[in-house]
């Protein structure tokens, strides 16, 4: 162990003991085998869903932990398609007190750390306690706060803590060896940031829905925030002056903001229906309000065209758009989309999305989006972009199993 590791786990045992003492005790650990997955950034969201859905596949006696760090929203999609239990919490602080405290509780069987943004208090104590350490998907250098020159010894001595280290590239790779990694623990597994497999849905709804909709065209507005609403909404009419029957099914990212979304667009004149109150889309409604909680895989499924929301507004950071292109969705979406920037650009250059900068654009590419064949051959680029990293999964599970069967942890 290096000084200035030595020194950073000591000035983070001082804060320990200058904070309240915190509790990984929120949440009642499930009984058996715990996969804990620990995301880095916003942009791995994506990446452990597949791992978390290829898993449950292959393993139906574990239960799932995922840990984020503070400010990456709670995904309930992580429990889609998985019957097993799977739990989001952020992570605990990076002090020793506190570390123990939500290792004691949880007891993982494996760590898997998607990403390559660093812990060190975290990993040395996970190390300590002889619990497999997999780094996956890192797709640059690794680094502590974002900031790969901050603590290079600490860097160095963390990095060599890890079991096995899958780098998407091999320019990623000699990266991580420079800063420390042992290279007979990397292997270069392929960059599958967007194999994320189809999110649920009951054949059953989308058939009803189907027969509902009567072949009416419709577009879709998903994860969208408050700030965007209007923006949609005057789209919308604009887009329904050349197709006076198409419907906008609207999904907020909030589920929980239904009911106020649905009294607003009443108010403005639209015709509204609620998912949530069992409200059917017949022939009379304009928009309708999809707030439910895991039904995304039936709106991408139904809708041909969707605009991915959190990207218009000033403050957005983005949402992760591999569901809508494995579901054959064509894309639109707003600039700002920093969280997921990499996954819009590959979209983007494939001409499998487009970006649109204020409620005009959105209103014209919607309206040209409804020509069907434009709309399917955007759906089929994303399609053939989204689901190209099936090879990488499979060798990024095959080194996660083959690591649990070496160290007889599962």
């Amino acid at each position: 162990m290096s000084l200035g590791l030595r020194l950073y786990l000591a000035a983070a045992r001082r804060a320990g003991k200058a904070r309240v003492a915190e509790t990984a005790k929120r949440l009642a650990r499930p009984a058996g085998q715990l996969v804990w997955l620990h995301i880095s950034a916003a942009k791995d969201v994506g990446f452990v869903q597949g791992l978390i859905q290829q898993f449950a596949e292959d393993m139906v006696d574990v239960s799932f932990l995922v840990t984020t760090p503070v400010g990456v929203a709670e995904e309930t999609s992580f429990q889609e398609g998985c019957d097993q239990p799977c739990l989001h919490i952020t992570a605990p602080a990076d002090t020793p007190q506190a570390v123990a405290i939500f290792l004691d509780h949880w007891q993982p069987s494996v760590a898997i750390w998607a990403g390559s943004c660093l812990r060190p208090t975290l990993i040395v104590e996970t190390a300590m306690r002889k619990i497999p350490l997999l780094m996956l998907n890192a797709q640059t250098c690794a680094s502590i706060k974002g900031q790969p020159r901050l603590g290079k010894g600490i860097i160095r001595s963390t990095l060599g803590l890890f079991d096995h280290i899958l780098a998407s590239h091999g320019f990623v790779k000699t990266r991580l060896v420079r800063q420390g990694a042992y290279a007979r623990n990397i292997t270069i597994g392929g960059q599958i940031d967007d194999n994320t497999p189809p999110l649920f849905c009951d054949d059953r709804d989308r058939d009803d829905m189907a027969q509902t909709l009567a072949a009416r065209p419709v577009w879709l507005a998903a994860y969208t925030c408050k700030a965007e609403d209007k923006l949609i909404a005057n789209a919308h009419r604009a887009a329904t002056r050349l197709s006076h029957r198409l419907l906008l099914i609207l999904a907020p990212e909030d589920a929980a903001r239904g009911a106020a979304l649905a009294k607003s667009l009443a108010s403005d004149g639209w015709q509204v229906a609620q998912r949530s109150l069992d409200q059917e889309p017949d022939e009379h409604v304009q928009i309708y309000i999809a707030d439910t909680c895991d039904e995304m895989g039936l709106w991408f499924r139904i809708a041909p065209v969707c605009f991915m929301g959190n990207s218009l507004s000033q403050d957005a950071t983005g949402c992760f758009p591999g569901a809508a292109s494995t579901l054959g969705s064509a894309i639109l979406h707003g600039p700002n989309v920093r969280d997921f920037e990499s996954q819009y650009a590959r979209l983007d250059a494939g001409n499998a999305a487009r970006v649109v900068h204020d409620e005009v654009e959105l209103a014209s590419a919607v309206q040209d989006l409804l020509a069907p064949d434009k709309a399917a051959a955007m759906a089929h680029a994303g399609w053939e972009i989204t689901t190209s990293g099936a090879e990488a999964m499979e060798r990024t599970m095959a080194v996660i199993y083959d690591t649990l069967s070496t160290r007889g942890t599962m």
